[in-house]
Parts: structure tokens; C-alpha cells; sequence
């Protein structure tokens, strides 16, 4: 799995020119068909997703070329996966929030069980990243929730990638910062930072 940008003409125009890199070898990527086309929910909306796979010319493995308004195995968009975290970061339930975004109690708590389980490992890989785009920023202190932290070190994280490299939302960015894994159950799918 590769993180690219949302629009599939651009996405297909870097895959066809040798822009696109895999991120097993760094060897160029090739077309090679697409994913399992899939609905993917929005705030509002709901949109049919049909990500691209490229093959390696490298070491032959194939990569979804996912979206980066998307997260690895999840229906729902990163903006509505980070308005729930954020909210349950400032101290609602899953209950409330799955009612506020019109979601199902058990999949909100889901997402709420799984972030809070690596809450550590993602402060500490987006307080990484943080420092990496923003070399003079100060400690990141922790204050006392893991969940609280977390969210705060991933807006941090982003706060300090608008400053370097101009204005993106946030949440897409913490996709890009995870590698698309922010809910995933392994930390080794993550993007490193530098």
C-alpha cells in the first residue's frame, strides 16, 4: 500500500511517468489494474472509491494506491474518523459522537479502542514527525489522558507541516504521516518521518 494524493488523473498521471515509488525497494512502480472498489463515507456524502494498484519493477510486489483522505481498511474517510477521535479527546462519548456523525455505536467505539490501545506508539511517531518539519519546536509535554495526548500530538504534527509546506487539512495529513495506518494494528506500517 502506497498513500497518494485524491486526485485519481494526477495519481495516474505520476504512475504512468515513473513518479511513483515502491515503498518496499524504492524501485519505480507500474500500472497494474485496481483494488476492490469499495464506498467510501464522507461527513456528508458517500462516494464509490476504485483505488489503482502498482507493481514493482523491482521486487514484483503490488501496492493499493490509496487516497489520502482514506485509512487502510476503513469505509469511512480520515475527516470523519478525526472528528471522532477529537471529539472523544475532549471528553464525549462513543455514543454521542456516533450519534453527531451518524455512525453505529460499535463501529466509533471500535475506532475509539484500537487508537486508544497504540495512543503511546502515535504520540510518539507524530511528536517525531512534529520535531522533524519543525526543528525549533519545544518539548511536546504529555498532560495525563494517552488518547489526549495522542490527538494532540497528531494536530501538532500537522500544525507544524502547514507552517513548512502550506495549508492542508489536517486529518489527510495524519494519513500521510501513518502511511495510512493511524487505526491499523501494526505501528510498522507507518510512515517514517525524514
Amino acid at each position: 500500500m502506497l498513500i497518494v494524493g485524491n486526485d485519481p488523473a494526477a495519481v495516474e498521471t505520476d504512475l504512468l511517468a515513473g513518479r511513483l515509488e515502491c515503498p518496499a525497494c524504492g524501485i519505480v512502480l507500474h500500472p497494474w489494474g485496481h483494488a476492490r472498489k469499495r464506498i467510501l463515507h464522507r461527513l456528508t456524502t458517500n462516494e464509490w472509491l476504485h483505488p489503482r494498484r502498482g507493481i514493482c519493477a523491482g521486487c514484483g510486489a503490488t501496492h493499493v494506491l490509496l487516497p489520502e483522505d482514506t485509512l487502510l481498511r476503513r469505509r469511512d474517510a480520515v475527516e470523519v474518523i478525526g472528528a471522532a477521535l477529537t471529539a472523544k479527546a475532549a471528553g464525549s462519548g462513543h455514543r454521542r459522537v456516533a450519534a453527531e456523525l451518524g455512525r453505529e455505536p460499535s463501529k466509533v467505539r471500535r475506532w475509539f479502542r484500537r487508537f486508544a490501545s497504540m495512543a503511546e506508539e502515535i504520540r510518539a511517531h507524530f511528536t517525531r514527525w512534529a520535531h522533524a518539519l519543525d526543528p525549533v519546536l519545544g518539548p511536546v509535554v504529555p498532560t495525563g489522558s494517552a488518547f489526549a495526548d495522542a490527538v494532540e500530538a497528531i494536530g501538532i504534527a500537522a500544525s507544524a507541516a502547514v507552517r513548512r509546506l502550506g495549508p492542508r487539512p489536517p486529518w489527510p495529513l495524519a494519513s500521510v504521516m501513518s502511511g495510512g495506518g493511524l487505526l491499523a494494528t501494526r505501528s510498522d506500517l507507518w510512515a517514517a518521518p525524514g
